[in-house]
């Protein structure tokens, strides 16, 4: 029977791996990450995401017990053992905006002294065109001394996964798979429809490697341009979301919500596995000043925090600001380039009292909260940077009588009707 390893178990790497695993396939998931692999050894994982109504950590104790999941910091008992192979480790964005590709070299060189002949590579890792025929290839080829094509199978496969959704987007969202020839091909569209509802053969790698950038980078653009539009509307004190309701009912008009900004690992990134690489082909405009927009909705929503506070004829750096919501986006305890992160952190550099509350999240931290009630108690701006499942951040009366008077919603999530607040009495504003 095929034995599928995963290199790589992060965000991506793990769902991928259960999937395979849940679906009756032998899979070695490897990390280097000692306490990592020790964690899923004895079945536990923080993550939230579900098969369906299973959470991932049954799945995890289910595949470990059917032996259908083996975790390894061992790399060569997986090359050993493994004929299809697949690759999801990242590439970090730098300071600078330059593109760290030392992970994936190392996993590359890793392989490529291991690797048997007949085995099927498969890069899934988001990266700059070009980069599995002229980085990742030569790299396997001269450590290897196999020839890709003809010795072993080499292919690339864009991941497509929201994080929240990765069971379902992993098994139902159309993928599209290439290889560096039609053997190779041929072996990654086998590998992918294990699991995978649809497949969609295309004949250059670059466009499936370009696509994939493409597709997270039009969110940053749409997120940024609504982004825009919600700073417009909030200076003439308009309810951005009521906007956007208007708008979409036009049937060629599809605007997004506004937001903090934007998380995760993936879409921040998007611009510059374009602009970033070593040698840039030409200016991205357009895609450049979206991304500035995106990075700076941490400073707006502290801008009208503040001015709200002065509005009423408070100190803001007496003011108590408390944030509700740490995750990169609703519903996630991901903290990876977390708006709200960058809001506490921009808050406490220039000495206001900031804490925060979230209930998927656990940060050891002297501004932490541990429950709603400790978060709002003598605030006097609220702001909600993502939505989590708690039932009293939607009650009005018990938020006001917990915060100081005249409370401050800075509401970048629409949680709240700006009718309903003001009848409270609060001031409040959508983003």
């Amino acid at each position: 029977m095929d034995t599928i390893a995963i290199f790589g178990l992060g965000f991506v790497g793990l769902p991928l791996a259960l999937t395979y695993a849940y679906k009756g396939h032998n899979v070695i998931g490897v990390d280097i990450a000692e306490p990592l692999i020790q964690s899923l050894k004895e079945g536990k994982t923080d993550s939230c995401e579900k098969f369906g109504d299973v959470s991932m950590e049954t799945v995890l104790q289910e595949v470990l017990a059917n032996k259908k999941f083996f975790p390894t910091t061992d790399a060569g008992y997986a090359l050993e053992n493994a004929n299809f192979i697949i690759i999801t480790v990242g590439i970090p964005v730098k300071e600078n905006g330059s593109l760290d590709f030392s992970m994936l070299d190392s996993a590359a060189y890793m392989i490529g002294k291991g690797v048997r002949k007949g085995t099927t590579i498969v890069l899934r890792s988001t990266v700059p065109p070009q980069t599995t025929r002229c980085r990742f290839k030569p790299i396997l080829e001269e450590t290897s001394h196999l020839i890709a094509g003809k010795d072993f199978y080499l292919g690339y496969s864009s991941e497509r996964m929201a994080e929240g959704k990765a069971y379902e987007e992993l098994t139902t969202m159309p993928t599209p798979v290439a290889g560096i020839n039609s053997a190779s091909l041929q072996k990654t569209e086998m590998l992918l429809k294990m699991v995978c509802d649809s497949v969609i053969p295309v004949d250059l790698i670059e466009v499936v490697e370009m696509s994939k950038v493409v597709e997270n980078l039009s969110r940053d653009i749409d997120i940024a341009m609504v982004n825009e539009f919600a700073l417009y509307a909030n200076s003439l004190q308009i309810d951005i979301n009521e906007v956007v309701k208007v708008a979409n009912t036009h049937r060629r008009v599809k605007l997004l919500s506004p937001g903090p900004g934007v998380g995760g690992y993936c879409i921040p990134n998007a611009y510059y596995y374009l602009a970033g690489v070593e040698t840039p082909i030409r200016e991205l405009k357009v895609s450049k000043i979206c991304r500035d927009t995106n990075e700076g909705m941490p400073d707006e929503i502290i801008q009208s925090a503040i001015k709200s506070i002065q509005a009423l004829h408070k100190n803001p750096k007496t003011s108590v600001y408390a944030i509700f919501g740490m995750g990169m986006k609703d519903y996630s305890n991901d903290l990876r380039h977390s708006p709200s992160i960058q809001v506490l952190e921009k808050f406490r550099k220039q000495g206001y009292l900031c804490r925060y509350f979230d209930p998927l999240v656990n940060i050891d931290d002297t501004g932490a909260c541990y429950s709603l009630t400790e978060l709002l108690e003598g605030a006097d701006c609220l702001l909600v940077l993502a939505k989590q499942v708690e039932e009293k951040i939607t009650d009005l009366d018990f938020i006001k009588k917990l915060m100081n008077s005249n409370p401050i919603l800075i509401d970048t999530r629409n949680v709240f009707t700006t009718a309903e607040a003001l009848k409270k009495g609060f001031v409040i504003h959508k983003i």
